[in-house]
């Protein structure tokens, strides 16, 4: 049966989208089919098309319906399940990472404004901003070869302006317009590009029958062949590889019958995405394009008519040139989070298309538009990774001014991670918020001061929150100084001036959620000066402020091809700048104001007594 299948094969037609490979007839439902722009007034009545029955026997199925074709574009509308074709909705909300004037240095090249309509359906801007052109990525287009229009345009497309820097390949399976190889020379050809590292697979062909038409893996196995179907999960498991199939251009509402492939063969699961053609003139599913139907799972949707060919002086149509923009897109994605897994890359373009056509996915549109933006910017939870294998939310971390500006001033560049695992990079000072310690509740507690005195000289311990500190650069809350103290008092009749300076050490310690890494032995010092009369005290001083010591951070700055996480250490002196303290007491109350080099100044008042029954 299998050397049959090949020879009938080797018969059969396929016939290139732009190509006059048929007489310029549009009588001719095959020269309709695949010139529809030569035939546009003929398109209504235009029947061609496949019907078998469930009683036909698979065998006979696979020589009725095992034509292979390179998708143009197709003619016939006459499958069209009805399902309302929405425009494509406005999306406003995009990265405010991208610099407008990059972003306008890419729209005013040729090569952008070629097919700027396309373009800027699947904001391609975004990416190539954001410094991504499909470095490091092998698309192996399978197709005629590149002295055709149809394979040269199919290649450049899968590069091109959306994947500059990609490694295009064309592996032939056409030797002519109408004389494909073999499924099982096919087979051959898919575990040749496997064994040259490829791992992005473009197919912008297929057999003319649809994929509710096929019923099984053995069915599929006979409509084309085991070794096909083998070079296909050999290439998953090789190269975790990604197969990217054009829909087909039967105006159908199911796509062609290789797009059911992931439904019949589980190992393809994940590496699979169906491309149905999107019109960027009309605002809708371009007219010839096959829709999701019963792919739509695995099924996205991508520009496909009306581009200017980058291989050739024509205007092309068809899915045939949506599935290679979709294999650029992979490449983009490859290449800037190359640590990530097949499912993981197809599951993050479904997530990130743009709804269109009914809510949800749906049959006609699958997933929706393809969106390079929304692609590569952050996806879901946003998480700081640590040293010790956690994670902590990304949020704005809360810092006492004293130390905040001395983080602040490194100027650190870390890096957190998506719900894909993406990492992503950041500035650290965008996530800080400076917050004061709070002088006049450390005064109303009196800072949980227990002292011991010895003439003028004082040993003490306290509670401070100079180091406090929350969220991804969280501290505990309180730290104890062990401090030593000397007093002074003068006495002036009924004035009493006197003079308090201390100095102290912590030992402070970092929450285990945190990128504080630890810190060294931190000095502290104060002074205060002021004087007493009668029921009234002045005083003007600095509080405790960071004499010496460091902190130690250890910021996340991305992932490795290997999926493993970098870090890099930070020195952190914490010598800072002391606050200016002022208070007025008349008895039981207090008025102060702390001058703040860091952070906003305060203006407390305290009302401070003790009752005795």
């Amino acid at each position: 049966m299998t050397m049959y299948k090949n020879i009938f094969v080797a018969f059969l037609s396929a016939a290139l989208c732009c190509a006059p490979a048929m007489a310029n007839n549009c009588d001719n439902a095959m020269y309709r089919r695949y010139n529809p722009d030569k035939c546009a007034s003929d398109l209504a009545g235009d029947g061609f098309s496949f019907a078998t029955t469930a009683g036909v026997a698979s065998g006979a199925v696979a020589l009725i319906g095992g034509a292979i074709a390179l998708f143009g574009a197709s003619s016939s509308d006459s499958g069209s399940d009805g399902t309302s074709r929405s425009t494509l909705p406005t999306y406003t909300m995009v990265g405010g990472d991208v610099d407008s004037v990059h972003l306008a240095s890419i729209f005013n090249t040729t090569n952008y404004n070629n097919n700027a309509s396309q373009y800027n359906d699947i904001r391609v801007a975004y990416s190539l901003a954001r410094g991504y052109t499909g470095k490091n990525s092998y698309v192996a287009v399978f197709d005629s070869d590149n002295t055709t229009s149809h394979g040269a345009n199919v290649a450049a497309l899968a590069g091109g302006t959306i994947a500059p820097d990609a490694d295009v390949n064309i592996y032939t399976v056409a030797r002519s317009h109408y004389d494909f190889d073999s499924f099982n020379k096919i087979g051959d050809t898919i575990r040749t590009a496997t064994s040259d590292g490829a791992n992005i697979y473009n197919f912008s062909w297929s057999m003319d029958i649809f994929a509710n038409q096929v019923y099984s893996r053995y069915h599929m196995e006979q409509l084309t062949d085991h070794n096909f179907i083998g070079a296909l999960t050999d290439a998953t498991q090789k190269n975790d590889a990604i197969f990217v199939w054009a829909a087909g251009n039967d105006g159908n509402s199911q796509s062609s019958a290789m797009s059911a492939l992931p439904l019949h063969v589980p190992e393809l699961n994940g590496h699979f995405v169906n491309v149905v053609a999107w019109d960027s003139e009309t605002g809708e599913l371009a007219y010839y394009s096959n829709q999701c139907g019963i792919t739509k799972n695995y099924c996205i949707t991508a520009p496909g008519s009306n581009i200017n060919a980058p291989a050739s002086d024509e205007i092309i149509d068809g899915t045939s040139f949506a599935a290679p923009i979709v294999s650029a897109a992979i490449s983009v994605i490859r290449e800037a989070f190359p640590y990530l897994k097949s499912n993981q890359i197809t599951a993050l373009l479904f997530e990130t298309a743009r709804d269109i056509g009914a809510v949800g996915v749906d049959n006609v549109y699958g997933h929706g538009m393809l969106d390079l933006e929304r692609a590569t910017r952050p996806v879901g939870a946003e998480l700081v990774p640590l040293s010790n294998g956690t994670t902590v939310p990304l949020q704005t971390a809360r810092m006492s001014g004293t130390i905040a500006h001395n983080v602040k001033s490194e100027n650190i560049k870390f890096a957190f991670v998506d719900s894909y695992g993406r990492a992503f990079n950041a500035n650290l000072n965008d996530n800080i918020e400076i917050k004061n310690r709070g002088i006049g509740f450390e005064r109303l507690r009196d800072n949980n001061e227990t002292r011991m005195h010895f003439g003028n000289i004082e040993f003490g311990f306290k509670n401070s929150e100079l180091l406090s500190s929350d969220g991804f650069l969280a501290t505990d809350s309180q730290n104890t100084i062990t401090f030593i103290g000397l007093n002074n008092e003068f006495q002036l009749g009924n004035t009493t001036l006197f003079g308090r300076t201390t100095i102290g050490t912590m030992n402070p310690t970092a929450s285990t959620e945190s990128m504080i890494n630890g810190f060294s032995d931190i000095m502290t010092g104060s002074i205060t000066m002021g004087v007493k009369h009668n029921n009234w005290t002045f005083t003007i001083g600095t509080p405790d402020t960071i004499i010496g010591g460091n902190m130690y951070l250890r910021t996340p700055t991305g992932r490795r091809v290997n999926g493993e996480y970098t870090f890099a250490n930070h020195t952190i002196d914490m010598t800072t700048r002391p606050s200016v303290e002022i208070s007025a007491s008349y008895k039981f109350m207090t008025a102060g104001f702390v001058d703040n080099p860091f952070g906003t100044d305060e203006l407390y008042f305290i009302a401070k007594t003790k009752l005795q029954f």
